[in-house]
């Protein structure tokens, strides 16, 4: 229950300055108001001075850098936070980042006005990038009031570049296979035994002398893990001309608490190691779809108990 404090304050005061009245006037004779001669006297009250607050410094332009947290990982996007050195507020009307690892320029998102001395994050999506092409500067053009400045943008954890890498390994591998988590989840044994076996099905394109890849290992996530440790031992080759594949990991909960299961990003979306060709080794983020993360987790509730109450 909220308590308001209003008249609090003066009755407090009020209370105080009546106590050091009834002090004052009483003598020594009386003795309700006679000091304990045991009593120590009261220490001289101190003055606090209050220090100026520093001054703020001001860097007189607009700087920007590329961030990406799990849940724009999760979104297929990534931002670009400005930060504002001028000595007045703006009001962006449209952001542009371009470089040259992808494909075409990419506008802006969530636009909003950045006050003096503070920075804002705008979202940027995902797009396809341009492969085999090395890093460059990347830049944003910001248009507000009657202004457009182009400078460059700071990517020190390689947010584009790591983007750029995958999707491209994604695409040499999609040459050869579609690779896809499938539904049909059999499960092996009963109660908090029980082991799932997940299904990762490669169905060649068809493309003679499309090439290969193997599947080497597969990472758990924060929900499941191997039923045989941390991790997946695959090494399953797979060419574009040859028969489909499905490989049956069993699997287990790493965890079995309720609401996790419901708070966790990327909880059914799995590191797979691939060697494409003979050594080119690569990394790709593999999703489970809806249908069959409904049966990750009817198997994880089964394992964890959660229907028995």
């Amino acid at each position: 229950m909220r308590r308001s404090v209003c008249g609090v304050l003066p009755a407090l005061l009020t209370c105080v300055a009546l106590a050091g009245c009834s002090s004052a006037d009483s003598g020594p004779g009386d003795g309700t108001g006679a000091a304990d001669p045991t009593s120590a006297p009261s220490s001289p009250t101190k003055t606090l001075t209050m220090l100026p607050a520093p001054e703020r410094t001001l860097s007189g332009t607009l700087t920007a850098e590329l961030q990406q947290s799990s849940r724009d990982v999760a979104l297929g996007r990534f931002q670009v936070w400005i930060t504002n050195g001028l000595p007045r507020d703006i009001k962006p009307r449209r952001i542009v980042y371009k470089d040259s690892l992808l494909t075409r320029p990419v506008p802006g998102g969530r636009l909003r006005p950045i006050p003096s001395g503070a920075y804002r994050g705008y979202t940027l999506d995902l797009i396809e990038p341009v492969c085999g092409q090395k890093p460059g500067k990347a830049t944003v053009t910001v248009t507000y009031d009657d202004q457009v400045e182009t400078f460059p943008v700071d990517d020190e954890t390689g947010v584009v570049e790591r983007w750029a890498d995958e999707r491209c390994d994604e695409i040499a591998i999609e040459r050869i296979a579609d690779l896809e988590w499938t539904s049909g989840i059999e499960v092996q044994g009963t109660g908090s035994d029980a082991v799932a076996l997940f299904r990762l099905t490669a169905t060649p394109t068809g493309r003679a002398g499309g090439g290969a890849f193997t599947v080497d290992t597969v990472g758990g996530t924060p929900l499941f893990t191997s039923a045989d440790g941390d991790f997946w031992t695959v090494g399953q080759r797979v060419r574009s001309d040859g028969p489909a594949v499905t490989m049956e990991l069993p699997a287990q909960p790493a965890r079995c608490d309720s609401h996790s299961f419901g708070a966790a990003t990327g909880g059914t979306t799995f590191f797979v190691n691939i060697t494409i060709g003979q050594s080119r080794p690569a990394q790709i983020r593999l999703a489970m779809s809806p249908e069959v993360t409904a049966e990750a987790f009817e198997y994880a509730s089964e394992v964890c108990g959660w229907d028995e109450g």
